[in-house]
């Protein structure tokens, strides 16, 4: 049975985090949060929690009460995402309720035990912390042994504006000491590249108390797994987050030149499409350690394409950026590189590619992907072909995934063997273009960073023989 339904946006961001006192970068910067492992903004998942409880609130199916809570989050939920609120079972004291995306689950909730006594008391008087200006950011080696307390971050009566059903069924102080639960995992232990993963607490009576202490019991880092024990006066439990390694780092243009000639790009003028992280930033720095020039695109983030373009320039290269986004009209934006034509088109535009889908086939994911895998590509040769441009070498970076295929990548491998197609037609559409397109390994990036830790290649040593045998015929090898 269906309880509620949602979507979660930018201002309900802002609630819960004036509630919670959680601002941690997933859940608020657009372009923090493309970097992380979840690869977009996120909701709360204590706010999919207290909505949850709310709901729940209003249907017969409430129960008085509850003592023991606990929450798994399989999946997080992206904001704009529909997620409804399943029942699935309801046993007298042991309630369960999923909250679902399409038919993913990002929730599983389990509410046991009968309604806890109300202590009476007054409000906690110790001083409350708003937000502070940003999360902590704990090496996973120094989570051992992590302790301290959470503030609150508002009054316990702050609450029944935004869950006024939960606040009259389950009490405010459960409802903040959820959210102070948020606040530990995001802003204080691990912190900044934290993910919510299970929370198990028992409450022994409801009272205005103060606020939680814990302290981190175990480590795994196998799996990137922190296990944190929380209690005060009038609960306690545990907190199970996963704190994955910080995106992996690039390489200089400094230490790619020890790698790359000096005049071996000498000539070239790349358009290096996504040229602002991963492997657009690689290639735009190569191109310019080996004497080519580069335009570093970008479509949301400029100051990360300014950063490429300034070190190439403290280097003694030539580079420029160029606000561009694959999923709009492309002759507009490829005006702005005026008369000059590139020689070589670098096409690294994407999404996320490893977002859950919410369905075993996901045909609006398949869309997306075709949108900057296909189309895209396309109409960016076709704008610059009737701009002008008639010799243009182009590389299409498809992906091993076409051949052997993980679970849950279908759409992906689906829209890459698209481009493929279309990359091997391109020269026939275009005279005078010379299409290359390689299936290319799983390579680390911040795409495909996971909490898993795993061996992958370096990127440059499988990315360097492309761009070297993309050069101008009959150019000599380095």
């Amino acid at each position: 049975m269906i309880l509620g339904t949602r979507r979660f946006d930018i201002g309900d961001q802002n609630v819960f985090a004036r509630l919670s006192g959680d601002i941690n970068p997933i859940h608020m910067d657009t372009l923090a949060a493309r970097r992380s492992i979840v690869g977009g903004v996120v909701a709360h998942g204590m706010h999919t929690v207290l909505w949850a409880l709310e709901q729940l609130a209003k249907s017969p199916f409430c129960p008085d009460g509850f003592g023991t809570l606990d929450v798994q989050f399989p999946h997080p939920v992206y904001l704009g995402e529909e997620i409804s609120l399943q029942l699935r079972s309801h046993n007298g004291a042991d309630l369960r309720l999923s909250v679902l995306a399409g038919d993913k689950a990002v929730a599983s909730i389990r509410l046991r035990g009968t309604s806890v006594p109300q202590v009476p008391g007054e409000e906690w008087k110790g001083s409350l912390s708003p937000a502070p200006v940003g999360p902590q950011d704990i090496a996973f080696d120094d989570l051992d042994g992590q302790q301290g307390t959470v503030p609150y971050a508002v009054a316990a009566d702050c609450f029944a504006s935004t869950f006024p059903a939960a606040t009259t069924r389950f009490g405010a102080p459960i409802l903040r000491d959820l959210a102070a639960c948020s606040r530990l995992v995001g802003m204080h232990c691990p912190g900044l590249r934290s993910i919510f993963s299970r929370l198990t607490l028992h409450w022994r009576h409801r009272s205005l108390t103060a606020p939680l202490d814990y302290h981190v019991t175990v480590t795994d880092s196998r799996f990137s797994l922190v296990t944190i024990a929380v209690d005060n006066a009038a609960l306690s439990g545990t907190i199970q987050a996963f704190s994955p390694p910080p995106p992996p780092r690039q390489l200089t243009i400094k230490e790619l030149a020890r790698r790359i000639a000096p005049n071996t790009f000498a000539g070239q003028t790349a358009l290096v499409v996504g040229g602002s992280r991963g492997l657009g930033e690689l290639t735009a720095k190569a191109i310019a350690a080996g004497g080519g020039r580069a335009w570093v695109t970008y479509a949301a983030g400029q100051n990360d394409a300014q950063r490429v373009v300034e070190e190439i320039h403290r280097f003694g290269g030539e580079a420029r950026c160029l606000a561009y986004d694959a999923t709009l009209p492309a002759a507009p934006q490829l005006a702005r590189l005026g008369p000059e034509h590139p020689s070589h088109v670098y096409y690294f535009a994407t999404c996320h590619i490893s977002r859950a889908r919410t369905q075993a086939f996901d045909t609006t994911l398949l869309e997306r992907f075709m949108a900057f895998y296909v189309q895209g590509y396309q109409a960016l040769l076709r704008a610059l072909w009737e701009s002008g441009a008639r010799d243009v070498a182009s590389f299409y970076p498809s992906t091993s995934f076409v051949e052997n295929r993980p679970e849950g990548m279908t759409e992906y491998a689906m829209a890459k063997a698209a481009g493929e197609i279309l990359a091997t037609d391109l020269e026939a559409l275009f005279p005078g273009y010379r299409s290359h397109q390689f299936r290319l390994p799983r390579l680390l990036t911040d795409q495909t960073a996971e909490v898993l830790t795993q061996d992958l290649p370096q990127a440059i040593d499988v990315l360097l023989p492309v761009l070297l045998s993309m050069r101008a015929p009959g150019r000599p090898p380095a």
